[in-house]
C-alpha cells in the first residue's frame, strides 16, 4: 500500500531541510570563525601600531600592563624580521591546560637595538562566542523550519480538501444508484478540471449503464416468451406415442436444455432487477415463520434423499423485501440439500440478528475467493447455472445482511448477520 501525499511530501521536505540545515550549520560555523579570527587579527594589528607609536614617542618599549587583554613578549634579535601572524597553543599555568592563541610577531628597533615582539591574544573567548552564535542561530533556524513545516502542512491540508471531498464522494458512488456524487466547488484550476472530468465520466458511465440495463431487461423479457413456447411445444411433441426411443431421448435432452436456459434467463433478470434497485418495498418479516413454511416445502425432498434436518429456531425479525427474502431462503435450503452428502445433515440455527445454515459436505471446502462469483461451479459437471450464490450475495447487500462462509467439521457453514 502506498503512502499518503502529505506523508511523502513531509518525508522529502524534512530530509532536504535536514541536509540543508547541516550544510548551513557547517558553512555558518566556518564563516563566523573566519570573521572573528579576522577581527582578532585586526586587533593585533592595532596593538602593533600602538607599540610603534609608543617607541617613536618614548624611545622605549611599552610596559606590559598597558596591554591587559593580551600577552606580550620581548626578545632581543640581531636584525629585522618579517612580520608573521599565526595560530599557536600556549600552556596556561593557572588553568593547567593548553589554550589556542592568535600571535603577531614583528620587529621593532629601540635605541639602535632590534627586538622581536610577540603579541598573543587568546581565541578561547572567540570560540565560545562562535559556538554560542552558531547554536543560537541554528536553534532559531530550526524553530523557523518547524513552524514553516507546520504551517505548510496546515495550508496544504486545507488546499487539498476539495480533492479528498471528491474522492470520498466517488468512493460512495455506485453505478446504478439514484444518488449522484456531489463534487465540491473550488477555485483551484487543477481540482476544477479534475471534477469536470469526473462529472463527464460519471455521466457517460451512467448513460452506458442505462442503455445496457434497458437492453438486458428487454432481451430477458423477449427471450422468455419464445423459450416458454419452445418448452410447451417440446412437451407436446414428447408426449407423442409415435416417436422412436431415440427421438424421444433427443427431445427430452432438448427440453432439459431449454429449461436450463429459461432458468438462467430468469436468474440473470433477477440479478439485473436487484442491481437496479427495483425491489424498493420493505416490511418487517418474522424469519422463524418464513423458515417453518420453507421447511414444510422442502421436507419431502429431504426425506427422499435421507437427509436429517436439525433446527433451533427463535423468533427473529428483519426489515427487508419479502420477495427477496423468499428467494434467499429458497436458494440456501435448495443448495443445502443438493450439495449434501449421502445420509447427510442440515443444521439451521436462528437467533435475533443471526441465521446459520450448515450442511454436511460431499468433498472439500469451496473456493472462498470465487464462491460468490457469477457462473462459479464447484464442479464443471454440475447441473447448476452457477448463479445461486451470486443472487444470495446480491440480496444480502441489498437487504443489509453480512454473509460469511466457513468450512468446519466437514460442513459448509453460511452465516448471516444483521442489525437488530
Amino acid at each position: 500500500m502506498g503512502v499518503k501525499l502529505f506523508t511523502k511530501y513531509n518525508r522529502i521536505s524534512m530530509g532536504a531541510m535536514a541536509v540543508l540545515f547541516l550544510i548551513v550549520g557547517v558553512v555558518y560555523d566556518v564563516l563566523l570563525s573566519q570573521v572573528l579570527v579576522h577581527e582578532v587579527d585586526e586587533a593585533l594589528g592595532k596593538y602593533e601600531n600602538q607599540v610603534h607609536k609608543y617607541v617613536s614617542k618614548n624611545d622605549s618599549l611599552p610596559i606590559f600592563k598597558n596591554f591587559e587583554e593580551v600577552q606580550v613578549e620581548y626578545r632581543l634579535t640581531d636584525r629585522y624580521r618579517e612580520k608573521k601572524i599565526r595560530q599557536a597553543f600556549i600552556y596556561n599555568r593557572d588553568d593547567r591546560k593548553s589554550e589556542t592563541f592568535r600571535l603577531i610577531v614583528f620587529s621593532q628597533r629601540v635605541n639602535g637595538v632590534w627586538y622581536e615582539i610577540t603579541v598573543a591574544k587568546p581565541l578561547e573567548g572567540t570560540k565560545l562566542l562562535t559556538r554560542t552564535l552558531v547554536y543560537s542561530t541554528l536553534v532559531i533556524l530550526l524553530l523557523m523550519i518547524s513552524i514553516s513545516v507546520l504551517l505548510n502542512r496546515s495550508i496544504l491540508k486545507k488546499l487539498w480538501q476539495p480533492f479528498y471531498k471528491s474522492m470520498n464522494e466517488m468512493k460512495g458512488f455506485k453505478l446504478g444508484s439514484q444518488q449522484e456524487p456531489v463534487l465540491p466547488e473550488t477555485d483551484i484550476e487543477e481540482f476544477s478540471m479534475m471534477n469536470a472530468i469526473l462529472s463527464g465520466t460519471i455521466s457517460g458511465a451512467k448513460n452506458d449503464y442505462r442503455i445496457l440495463k434497458e437492453f438486458t431487461e428487454n432481451a430477458s423479457h423477449e427471450i422468455q416468451t419464445p423459450l416458454a413456447i419452445i418448452r410447451s411445444k417440446l412437451d407436446l411433441v414428447i408426449q407423442d406415442e409415435g416417436l422412436s426411443e431415440g427421438q424421444s431421448d433427443s427431445l427430452k435432452s432438448a427440453f432439459a436444455a431449454v429449461s436450463r436456459l429459461s432458468r438462467l434467463n430468469q436468474s440473470l433478470l433477477l440479478l439485473a432487477k436487484i442491481e437496479n434497485q427495483q425491489f424498493t418495498y420493505v416490511e418487517q418479516i418474522n424469519l422463524k415463520d418464513k423458515l417453518d413454511e420453507k421447511l414444510q416445502q422442502f421436507n419431502e425432498f429431504w426425506d427422499g434423499n435421507h437427509i436429517t434436518v436439525i433446527t433451533d429456531l427463535q423468533d427473529a425479525g428483519i426489515t427487508a423485501n419479502p420477495e427477496l427474502i423468499d428467494i434467499l431462503l429458497n436458494n440456501l435450503l435448495s443448495n443445502s440439500g443438493r450439495h449434501n452428502a449421502e445420509n447427510g445433515k442440515i443444521l439451521i440455527t436462528l437467533i435475533p440478528g443471526k441465521l446459520e445454515i450448515a450442511n454436511t459436505a460431499k468433498q472439500h471446502s469451496l473456493d472462498t475467493k470465487r464462491l460468490f462469483d457469477r457462473f462459479y461451479k464447484e464442479s464443471q459437471y454440475s447441473k447448476s447455472n452457477g448463479l445461486g450464490l451470486s443472487i444470495v450475495k446480491q440480496i444480502c447487500e441489498h437487504s443489509g445482511l453480512n454473509i460469511r462462509y466457513a468450512f468446519a467439521d466437514q460442513k459448509h457453514v453460511f452465516t448471516f448477520e444483521w442489525a437488530v
